[in-house]
């Protein structure tokens, strides 16, 4: 029978199989407060070096701990969850991966590539322009890495990006490809589905699984977008297959 969520202070350890448990903070909707506190859970509880640690996940209000049961003894579960939740109580403890990085991201915006925009702005009732000026204009805050290797989730996007996604996804979205939903901005990493609006493209490689480290991003970085043109799109590609600090 599965162990049943323990509530401790702020959060509360939920188990996601026998080899997983989910620390979810008790707030609602995405913010930086609350990545904050993602990040910094994740980072003392990975200078701790708990035994049988598999993997630290910090995502938008929660922090997924993957482990081996057998390092834990009798009731795994809630030996780990006390001593979790005695690290969440200390105060946050430096970075052994270095300081959060700013980044800057280019973007082509050319129809070719951004082929939502023209439908997305007439929705919005705003120019392409204007739309554009709104994705470039403010530091976007990477949340999340998920759904595929070094895809980052970063918001928050102007409330007039405030979009739903597509009704029905597509199969297939090209790697490199910029789109927004729901007040945030993914990039895609790899040629995958997809149910987001595409607004443009970036030549730069996002995640590289034969080069440490293998996400260009991380949580907690921030990005800007730039936007350059088809030919300057084009050269980077060709010439530049990666991003100039990766």
């Amino acid at each position: 029978m599965s162990p049943t969520p323990v509530h401790q202070k702020n959060w509360q350890f939920t188990p996601e199989g026998d080899t997983c448990i989910i620390i979810r903070f008790r707030h609602e909707g995405i913010s930086t407060q609350v990545s904050q506190l993602c990040l910094q859970a994740a980072q003392n509880i990975a200078n701790a070096r708990l035994p049988g640690i598999n993997d630290i996940v910090p995502a938008f209000n929660c922090v997924g701990i993957h482990y081996q049961p057998s390092c834990w003894g009798k009731a795994p579960f809630y030996k780990l969850c006390q001593a979790l939740d005695s690290l969440l109580l200390q105060p946050a403890t430096p970075s052994t991966s270095g300081p959060e990085q700013a980044v800057e991201i280019p973007v082509c915006y050319d129809p070719e590539y951004g082929i939502d925009l023209d439908l997305l702005a007439k929705k919005l009732q705003c120019t392409i322009e204007q739309l554009i000026t709104m994705h470039t204009s403010r530091a976007m805050r990477v949340f999340m890495l998920g759904f595929a290797p070094g895809m980052p989730y970063m918001g928050l996007l102007d409330q007039k990006l405030d979009v739903p996604r597509l009704a029905t996804p597509r199969l297939a979205i090209a790697a490199g490809s910029v789109a927004i939903a729901n007040r945030q901005t993914v990039i895609y990493p790899q040629a995958s589905p997809g149910g987001w609006h595409i607004i443009g493209k970036t030549p730069i490689t996002l995640f590289n699984p034969d080069r440490p480290p293998h996400s260009l991003l991380t949580p907690g970085d921030t990005v800007r977008f730039k936007s350059i043109s088809k030919e300057t799109f084009t050269y980077l590609k060709n010439n530049r297959h990666e991003h100039p600090g990766y």
